[in-house]
């Protein structure tokens, strides 16, 4: 089974870490779109307000995304389970995301053209209750 298609819909909350991020609080509200999409609204608040926005599609076997940073949409394919690579991207960029049945992860990786992705920014988010 795809890990993230067995996300319940819902509200989390949690916090965000990294190297590039430093230290945020974030909110991801997760919709089911259809048996086989979920939608993804991810939000990271530092002390500076609102530090980044992003829309993502889940698929059995893509990350569609709509970032801040982003003139477009990128689409992230499954390597392995979990673990999505940008197409088309300019520099390397990964996201690592788990659901364990109580916190999601939502890792963000990447680096400068030539460089080796590493991650950046990592949310942990368990659901409101």
């Amino acid at each position: 089974m795809i890990v993230l298609m067995a996300l319940p819909p819902g509200l989390y909350r949690g916090t965000v870490s990294g190297e590039e991020s430093g230290g945020c609080i974030c909110r991801i509200d997760v919709r089911r779109l259809t048996e086989h999409a979920l939608s993804l609204d991810y939000e990271a608040v530092g002390l500076d307000g609102l530090q980044h926005v992003e829309h993502t599609i889940v698929t059995p076997s893509a990350l569609h995304v709509a970032a801040s940073e982003f003139p477009d949409v990128v689409t992230f394919r499954m390597m392995a389970s979990g673990h999505y690579v940008a197409e088309h991207a300019p520099s390397p960029m990964e996201i690592h995301a788990d659901w364990d049945g109580g916190t999601l992860t939502w890792a963000w990786h990447w680096a400068l053209s030539g460089e080796k992705s590493r991650e950046q920014s990592r949310a942990t988010a368990q659901p409101l209750r």
